[in-house]
């Protein structure tokens, strides 16, 4: 009965979310195409006669997770053919990116059974792996019904999402208890859980983007371009990458009380969002501060201050040409950025005080002494002046990040076996 009011009000919001898309289009246009894909349709089609494998990847931190995740599977089950959905134009240009031909793709169909049918008529896949929290009652009821495996994998519940799903927690529980197999990151995350449905069966295997490869040539890389922003290659760069909304402000603030003390730095400024581009390079240019576009492919030179990141898919590349981070959505309410991208390369950490979507990992870090967490200007621009100055400190903070990092790793062997318990059945 749940199911059937969730769906019905699902019904009569319909018209409010492609007006939704289409508000989102004024500044990101791939919102008003391929709408087929969204009611279940779209031009890609299976290969007659190969078994289909869905994973489902919301956005870019989750299919950036998954990438690894997919790369094991199309190599265990090489006769069979691998979906991934986003739902999102950016998640859809990050995955084609990496993953190009390997894999089928359309965006997910909305969780309404006329579209649902439509898509799993055409698909008929043996089994779905959901990353993360997408928890869609009609999709895995569905799912269920039709004799589909379900797994949601690198399960995560902050404290904030679970209070939301309480609001509606027999329609939650319900749909939690359809699933199949449920792999969370931490115990913190299999509690949450348990507390929407006590009769989950979790496992735990650790967060899957400690996995995430850095590729060996970045480094040689990012080093001989360096070389080129300064006469000594040796020019301090502060990254604040996937930032939000007055973040952007409150980074370039901080990085104007930087420049009176090494006029010679250079900020490299990643918003989280493609849609805020313009927005925060008028925010570069009202300060007349000197700013090189990534996306018009601007020559970063000495007289450079701001490096404008407004591109999809180079952020670890950014990263690495870096000698400090900021990692953003940590100063407003959203609960935080991956910390693992710039951990994973070492480099010192600083971020704002939300982090409950990636608490353990603060947790960890904090305990490293490898993530300074801020709330004023002043303590950014202290920061940073006190990594560029202190060579020897910031390289022991350097070391710390990427100790936690390696700690971590080997989370992919365990969801693996996990999953091949039951996809081995499934699959070719």
């Amino acid at each position: 009965m749940l199911r059937l009011i969730y769906t019905a009000i699902f019904y009569l919001a319909l018209p409010l979310y492609f007006v939704r898309l289409i508000i989102r289009a004024v500044q990101n246009p791939d919102y008003l195409k391929r709408w087929g894909e969204r009611l279940g349709y779209g031009s890609n089609l299976p290969t007659e006669g190969k078994a289909v494998l869905w994973i489902h990847a919301v956005s870019v931190g989750e299919v950036n997770a998954s990438i690894p995740l997919v790369r094991s599977l199309l190599d265990t089950y090489s006769n069979s053919e691998i979906l991934v959905t986003t739902s999102t134009p950016t998640g859809s240009k990050i995955l084609l990116d990496k993953m190009g031909a390997r894999v089928k793709h359309q965006y997910v169909p909305l969780d309404l059974p006329a579209c649902l049918n439509v898509f799993l008529d055409r698909w008929n896949p043996k089994a779905v792996i959901v990353l993360e929290t997408e928890i869609w009652p009609n999709i895995l009821s569905m799912c269920k019904e039709r004799g589909i495996f379900t797994a949601l994998v690198n399960a995560r519940l902050s404290e904030k999402s679970k209070d939301k799903y309480n609001i509606v927690k027999p329609l939650a529980a319900e749909a939690l208890g359809n699933l199949d197999l449920l792999i969370a990151q931490y115990d913190s995350d299999a509690d949450r859980f348990k507390e929407i449905n006590t009769s989950l069966k979790i496992e735990v295997c650790g967060n899957l983007k400690f996995d995430q490869q850095v590729p060996e040539e970045m480094h040689s890389i990012s080093s001989s371009i360096r070389d080129s922003w300064s006469d000594d290659g040796q020019r301090p760069t502060l990254i604040a990458a996937s930032t939000h909304e007055t973040e952007e402000e409150f980074v370039l603030d901080a990085f104007l009380e930087i420049l009176g003390e090494a006029k010679e730095a250079l900020l490299i400024l990643v918003p989280r969002h493609p849609e805020r581009f313009e927005t925060v390079f008028e925010y570069i240019q009202n300060r007349e501060l000197s700013v090189a576009r990534r996306s018009n492919k601007d020559d970063v030179t000495p007289k450079t201050q701001v490096l404008l990141g407004d591109t999809m898919g180079e952020l670890n590349f950014l990263y690495s040409v870096s000698d400090v981070a900021f990692v953003g959505g940590s100063l407003v309410d959203h609960g935080g950025q991956n910390l693992l991208e710039p951990a994973s390369l070492g480099l010192p950490l600083s971020s704002g005080k939300s982090l409950r979507n990636f608490q353990e990992i603060a947790d960890e870090l904090q305990e490293s002494k490898a993530l300074f967490l801020i709330e004023e200007q002043k303590e950014l621009s202290d920061f940073f002046i006190d990594m560029i100055s202190k060579p020897k400190k910031s390289a022991r903070i350097g070391k710390a990040s990427a100790k936690v990092f390696e700690k971590n790793r080997g989370v992919l062997i365990k969801i693996n076996q996990s999953l091949n318990k039951h996809l081995s059945k499934l699959l070719p």
